[in-house]
């Protein structure tokens, strides 16, 4: 009898163990670089991944272009990126084709968007910008369009006409080309405008104060990995939303996590960097996308899209059924 007992609770300590995640596997996930990572590295030290069981490798991209090429090439199963670009390749309206059938989704958000518009020390304002060139990631996707929409917006400058882009890549790149003085402005992420900033550098617009509700990132998988690894992602989305939380509730634990791999961060750059991801414009919630922060979007490629079209319906980009899972069995 007692044996019996015994393999009994060894047995429920075993379901309980596949129950938590402790069953899945290695997710491999590509994002940028910058601070709105902050959810991805509270994921991995206050152990949120190892807790659903996920061994998580995690690499930043130099560009959107190059990020899908290797998202199709296989060499990663969930990208955080621009949910504007989910929506260019799914309307062929990106830079490069897609190197393979639409077959991604997003399935839960990241960030609201939460960049700034930063231009070199000589730019007073957005009429300096007329008759010189911007920086962007892809001409036709993902912030490009965002600075493009901000410029128009705030400055009555029209893309194409009264200033030139060029396609860079990232972030870092984007400063690289101001800095080499090949482009004038630039949408740059955080914690690199602060970085600049202190060169000179000045901020003429924060893009989430401009915009209003964005879907600035978005977690992002190919619909063949998740018919096969649904439960895996479902563990992964269940420690990412834990993780905002933690952001969200525990600021000491955010900041020291902010300092240890926002590189140079002082005390108050991280206060103020904390609010920011906390705010408007910053992280969404409990990883939950924004629905109304995607028709924001949706308007903005229809304005800037080549060719010109109506979007939607959010269905065509958006499958919430990993995220609601995972939220669900929280």
């Amino acid at each position: 009898m007692r044996g019996l007992i015994k393999r009994g609770l060894s047995l429920c300590a075993l379901a309980l163990t596949v129950v938590s995640g402790a069953q899945a596997g290695e997710i491999r996930l590509l994002s940028f670089g910058g601070a709105t990572n902050l959810p991805i590295w509270m994921a991995q030290e206050k152990g949120f991944m190892e807790k659903e069981g996920v061994k998580l490798t995690f690499a930043t991209t130099n560009g959107s272009v190059e990020q899908i090429r290797d998202f199709y090439a296989g060499k990663y199963d969930v990208i955080s990126t621009a949910f504007d670009n989910i929506v260019a390749y799914a309307e062929g309206q990106s830079d490069i084709p897609l190197p393979g059938p639409f077959d991604m989704f997003a399935f839960m958000g990241g960030h609201g968007g939460m960049n700034t518009l930063m231009v070199r020390p000589e730019i007073k304002g957005y009429a300096d910008i007329k008759g010189k060139t911007v920086a962007v990631d892809a001409l036709k996707s993902g912030y490009g369009i965002v600075l493009y929409q901000i410029l128009k917006d705030m400055g009555g400058l029209e893309y194409d006409r009264d200033y030139k882009a060029i396609s860079v890549g990232n972030t870092d790149k984007r400063i690289e080309a101001m800095r080499g003085e090949k482009a004038v402005a630039a949408i740059i992420g955080s914690p690199q405008d602060m970085a600049v900033e202190r060169e000179g550098y000045r901020m003429l617009a924060d893009a989430a104060q401009e915009l209003g509700a964005y879907q600035g990132t978005a977690f992002v998988t190919r619909r063949p990995y998740a018919a096969e690894k649904e439960a895996d992602l479902i563990f992964f989305a269940r420690a990412m939303s834990k993780a905002q939380e933690h952001v969200f509730a525990n600021k000491a634990d955010a900041i020291e996590v902010l300092k240890k791999y926002a590189k140079g961060l002082t005390d108050a750059e991280a206060e103020k960097l904390y609010k920011r991801l906390i705010g408007p414009g910053g992280l969404n919630p409990r990883g939950a996308i924004n629905p109304k922060a995607i028709e924001t979007v949706l308007k903005i490629r229809e304005t800037y899209g080549e060719p010109l079209k109506k979007m939607g319906p959010m269905s065509r980009y958006v499958d919430t059924a990993i995220y609601d899972k995972a939220v669900a069995g929280k």
